[in-house]
């Protein structure tokens, strides 16, 4: 039996999920977008419309539309290399430490200058020259900035005076990365799973059966107030012809109420 429709307001906050559809058309498992702060969808529709031209008022009279679109806007805070991936078009990966030995600097360099490493995370800096024996410079004619990989030479020894280029051997251990804009746009599946804190805490499900990932519209990384940084992300929802044209699901997606039901 239907439960009559009353007064619900809404004041939810939950978790965002989001599972990837392959090229088969197959949704994998769910995983958390971690925090989300803004989630909000928007429908816009195509119209044909014709007014008349004997009237002498050209009133409107003819009005209907001829295609729909959804799209869906999210502010997310966790940027991590899997949500970077996703909406940059890019790929993430995780590179076990190690040791390099004979990376080659650039050339000419002087007092000043710095150097990015091919890794961050640094111990155990020794930096020679390209003489036949090598010679190391001592500790004093550089900066070493472990966390981040880079160097900055503070003085070039004269006497003797090293051969360029430089050459540097290290430690580093794991991190993670991400390498934007060398992957195919990304499709999914996205689910919202919120509690309304104006009706009771009762649940509120959103499911998107299909939707395609926009690129990020802002990356910020330089913080400027009192909130952690996030980013913009949009969706914008597909047919799903895996759902039948005339189920009770549709073919886009769905709102569940838990303390409610339609008549």
């Amino acid at each position: 039996m239907a439960i009559a429709q009353r007064e619900t307001f809404s004041f939810s906050q939950g978790n965002v999920l989001a599972a990837l559809i392959d090229a088969t058309g197959i949704t994998g498992p769910y995983f958390e977008l971690f925090d989300v702060s803004v989630l909000t969808g928007a429908i816009a529709e195509e119209r044909v419309q014709h007014r008349e031209s004997y009237s002498g008022k050209r009133s409107l009279a003819v009005d209907f539309g001829i295609s729909q679109d959804m799209t869906w806007n999210a502010t997310l805070h966790s940027i991590n290399t899997r949500n970077l991936a996703l909406f940059t078009n890019g790929t993430s990966s995780d590179v076990e430490g190690g040791t390099v030995t004979g990376e080659v600097l650039p050339t000419e360099l002087v007092a000043g200058d710095i150097i990015a490493l091919d890794n961050p995370n640094v111990s155990g800096l020794t930096i020679t020259d390209s003489a036949g024996t090598p010679i190391a410079l001592a500790p004093e004619n550089y900066e070493l900035n472990a966390v981040h990989g880079s160097v900055k030479i503070l003085s070039i020894p004269t006497s003797p005076a090293p051969i360029q280029p430089f050459k540097a051997a290290y430690s580093f251990t794991e991190y993670s990365q991400t390498a934007f804009l060398n992957a195919g746009q990304k499709q999914m599946a996205l689910r919202y799973e919120g509690i309304n804190l104006a009706d009771n805490s009762n649940g509120v499900i959103l499911d998107l059966y299909r939707v395609s990932a926009g690129l990020l519209t802002e990356l910020a990384l330089i913080a400027d107030g009192t909130d952690v940084l996030g980013m913009p992300v949009t969706f914008t929802s597909l047919l799903d012809t895996r759902k039948p044209a005339s189920g009770s699901l549709g073919r886009f997606g769905r709102l569940i109420q838990t303390g409610t039901a339609a008549i």
